[in-house]
């Protein structure tokens, strides 16, 4: 059983979210959801996962019905298109989608329909090493540390983002997250070796300060979250994070894509919202559900996103942004305004767990089309 204000208060309370606690409708659908992510004799199960997005469309009130017919119409779907997917929109990466006439109509059709859209991201590989991070400050006695938390984050998965495979090798080699009490001390030694071994890929203060955090930790007594933990697995399961949005939104109505593990782990969970049974989600079939079907390609779309702006520079984001074409120029502005006017309604409708250097590049290539609009 799980009182969810245990879960939403805190957030709340840190984060003073507006609108959290208004009445909405969300609809669900994923993308690039791995399952599970561990490590192997050979790096990762997944080489280099793909941004994981949980999201799609969202509107003010209680459920009501939705019709596609001028969507469809004007898609030119023919009658035996059962369901609208990103896939019959476009293909490609995030650049090519942008340059669909499908995709900007789609992107359109939404804006003029007044829908919002909601959406939580994860770097599956900057969740899976933060906890490092995590680890050191837990036992370290160094408030000013904690007051950088973010900034150490980023530094670390900077140091370890580029080269995947050696950084895949280096967690196996400990049995990553469970590299246990004996082993603590020869990681954190690596660690700063390649800290050193990298410091050009850092400004002189996060290499400083990320230095004397990994100095810090060869002298405690224990690191949490890298002991007795289950050796290999860096994620076990996506369960907490439709758990999250339940939790923070408990006035809202949530409908979900059918997902067997999804739903096997939600109902095992018994919610309660102050002592009373909260039921505040279902699951649907996309086929019979159309918000669900609006939230396939915008998941789709925002993990091609979040993906890209995750694997390119900023130079080269500035570079690609010079070449774009008409249309891409507006599929893009099409996105970043209704991205902009989402989180005007409500903050919390977009949540990151991805590097503070994603974020920028993310913020850079948005508001340059906001702007530019």
């Amino acid at each position: 059983m799980i009182d969810v204000n245990e879960l939403r208060d805190p957030i709340i309370a840190m984060y003073r979210l507006p609108g959290i606690d208004e009445v909405f409708t969300f609809y669900y659908d994923e993308t690039n959801n791995v399952r599970k992510l561990h490590l192997t004799a050979g790096g990762m199960n997944i080489r280099r996962p793909d941004c994981f997005v949980l999201g799609g469309i969202v509107h003010a009130g209680a459920p009501r019905a939705i019709n596609l017919g001028s969507l469809r119409a004007a898609l030119r779907f023919q009658p035996n298109v059962k369901e609208i997917k990103l896939r019959l929109l476009g293909n490609g990466d995030l650049l090519e989608l942008l340059d669909s006439a499908k995709v900007e109509c789609f992107l359109r059709w939404l804006s003029d329909e007044g829908f919002l859209v909601h959406y939580q991201v994860t770097d599956l590989l900057y969740w899976s090493i933060v906890d490092i991070v995590d680890a050191i400050l837990s036992e370290a006695d160094a408030p000013q540390l904690v007051a950088v938390h973010m900034m150490l984050k980023d530094s670390l998965y900077t140091l370890l983002r580029d080269d995947v495979d050696g950084t895949a090798e280096l967690l196996g080699r400990y049995s990553y997250p469970d590299v246990g009490h004996e082993r603590r001390g020869a990681f954190v030694a690596e660690l700063l070796d390649l800290l050193d071994y990298r410091e050009n890929m850092l400004p002189h203060f996060q290499f400083y300060m990320l230095k004397g955090l990994l100095q810090i930790a060869r002298g405690l007594p224990s690191l949490p979250y890298l002991e007795d933990e289950s050796p290999n697995i860096l994620i076990d399961g996506f369960g907490t994070f439709f758990l999250n949005r339940l939790c923070l939104f408990k006035n809202a109505s949530h409908i979900l894509d059918d997902e067997q593990q999804i739903e096997t782990y939600l109902r095992s969970i018994e919610l309660t919202d102050d002592g009373a049974a909260l039921e505040h989600f279902r699951f649907a079939d996309s086929k019979s559900e159309q918000g669900i079907q609006l939230s396939d390609p915008i998941a789709g779309l925002l993990g091609k996103l979040f993906t890209y702006l995750n694997q390119t520079t900023a130079d080269e984001i500035a570079d690609d942004l010079a070449r774009m074409g008409d249309r891409q120029r507006s599929s893009l502005a099409l996105l970043a305004r209704l991205l902009d006017r989402s989180t005007d309604v409500c903050p919390a409708f977009a949540q990151y767990v991805i590097s503070d250097e994603d974020r920028r590049r993310a913020s850079f290539m948005l508001e340059s089309e906001i702007l530019a609009g």
